[in-house]
């Protein structure tokens, strides 16, 4: 099986052109649309659903698997390998074996995602590949899914900041007063109304941190543009505690910066693995951004906060041409954030000084490095040059940053003290939050510029890059 991102060569030449949630100047009222209207982006999914691939956008039952009855597309091209086209029902999974995609009698599935302007295309014949190529390939670029995408690693062994664990919430929040939360909340402005939405490896519903509140939760499994494995809309959990302690960051009720935000979580990072798939990305932008579209939600403010990212290279085996095309793609995916008023932050990465990953050196992104509480820079904290473009912009609290992680079987639950700048985005994220609840008529770029020229200055780095300076509420 083959997997490609179809993305519109418009779409990632250009920006959306400005529809009814339209950004000009003096426009107060940013409603969201529906859909980003790129010219061509329906072709895809019309042509691939002609040549017989399986949509897992449409609503209806799941197809048969393979085994189950007659090939429909016999006499079209030659048949493929034995054990080529994923897993069928009737075949038993061997210990140790790679995890396959379970496949049906169709040559191939897709889903279309309008609101990213692109289509997941798994194609399970190389002749259904090529016919698709055929027809498309002039308006789409045809992205292979084969660069790992993966949570900043851990912090360097000699880095202060290990993960303490304890087992009660503090007394109250550490966040010191320079930061500004303590003020914001004492004005009443903590989040309400503002949605903020979280990529990482899920989230401990019933955590005490997170338990008084409803979180719409969506786990996007290892093939979430099949039918037959579809994404599941669920009580939210979380086997690794990362993503659990980014939200209690971010938007716990006891130690949250923004803790009456409406959190939207999607799983999109395996635990075992810390790694995703530019499919399971692009698979969680797309829900998120169909839940801030509903008609509820479409004028309200909203952030995203990711702390992930492509390594620094093309993995070994991984083409320099391939690993480019996947950056495209992703920026691609940021960018259609910001043309939906969302405004997205990136955690830097946790390679040191001069190392810059991406989507945080893309320059839609709110990239944020990592400092102590006593505004001492992180060692760990990535900084570095692309062009003229200087990472990271603003700095946040990422040392010994205590949240929420997990749960033993009798309920106990988990507080860690944890460092990265995967613990500084949240942070940033929060205030980003704070400010978008205080006016929520502000677009995703104008609260940008906000925590920009609010931050206060940090003394100059003879290592590391510090952008604006630290990210605080004034």
């Amino acid at each position: 099986m083959k997997s490609y991102l179809l993305v519109p060569k418009e779409s990632i030449e250009t920006q959306a052109r400005v529809g009814p949630r339209g950004t000009e100047q003096g426009e107060r009222v940013l409603p969201r649309t529906t859909a980003l209207r790129f010219t061509v982006a329906h072709k895809a999914p019309d042509t691939l659903s002609a040549l017989g691939l399986r949509s897992a956008t449409l609503p209806g039952p799941r197809p048969p698997v393979s085994g189950q009855e007659e090939r429909r597309r016999k006499g079209r091209g030659a048949k493929a390998a034995r054990g080529t086209r994923g897993a069928d029902a009737t075949t038993p999974p061997m210990p140790g074996a790679t995890v396959a995609e379970q496949t049906g009698a169709e040559p191939g599935s897709y889903r279309y995602m309008p609101l990213i302007g692109a289509t997941m295309a798994h194609f399970y014949e190389d002749h259904t590949e090529k016919e698709a190529r055929g027809e498309l390939e002039r308006d789409f670029e045809f992205i292979p899914d084969v660069v790992p995408l993966s949570f900043p690693g851990p912090v360097s062994a000699g880095q202060p900041g290990p993960r303490n664990r304890g087992m009660s919430s503090l007394a109250e929040r550490e966040w010191p007063d320079e930061s500004g939360v303590p003020l914001a909340h004492a004005q009443g402005i903590r989040g309400a109304g503002v949605m903020l939405g979280i990529l990482d490896t899920g989230v401990d519903a019933d955590h005490p941190e997170h338990a008084a509140r409803v979180i719409q939760f969506r786990y996007v499994s290892l093939f979430p543009n099949s039918p037959h494995n579809p994404a599941r809309d669920i009580r939210g959990f979380d086997p690794d505690g990362h993503g659990t302690h980014v939200c209690g960051i971010a938007a716990g009720v006891h130690h949250g910066v923004a803790p009456e935000v409406d959190l939207y979580v999607a799983s999109v990072i395996e635990s075992e693995t810390i790694r995703t798939s530019l499919g399971r990305v692009a698979a969680g932008m797309e829900w998120l951004l169909h839940q801030f579209s509903r008609p509820e939600n479409s004028t309200r403010p909203a952030v995203v906060n990711l702390s992930l990212g492509f390594p620094l290279l093309p993995p070994p085996g991984i083409s320099e041409a391939d690993y480019n095309l996947n950056l495209r793609a992703l920026q691609t995916m940021i960018r259609r954030l910001l043309d939906s008023n969302v405004l997205p932050v990136v955690a830097a990465g946790n390679s040191g000084p001069d190392t810059v990953g991406y989507p945080a050196a893309f320059p839609e992104s709110l990239a944020v490095g990592a400092v102590d509480f006593a505004r001492n820079v992180a060692t760990f904290s990535a900084s570095g040059t692309v062009g003229r473009r200087v990472v990271p912009d603003i700095m946040g609290y990422g040392v010994n940053v205590y949240s929420s992680t997990e749960r033993r079987c009798n309920n106990q639950a988990f507080y860690e003290r944890m460092s990265g700048t995967s613990m500084a985005a949240p942070y940033v994220a929060g205030i980003a939050a704070l400010y978008r609840c205080r006016a929520p008529d502000l677009t995703a770029l104008e609260v940008r510029d906000l925590i920009l020229s609010n931050a206060v200055k940090l003394p100059r780095s003879g290592t590391h890059k510090t952008g604006k300076g630290l990210a605080v509420f004034r």
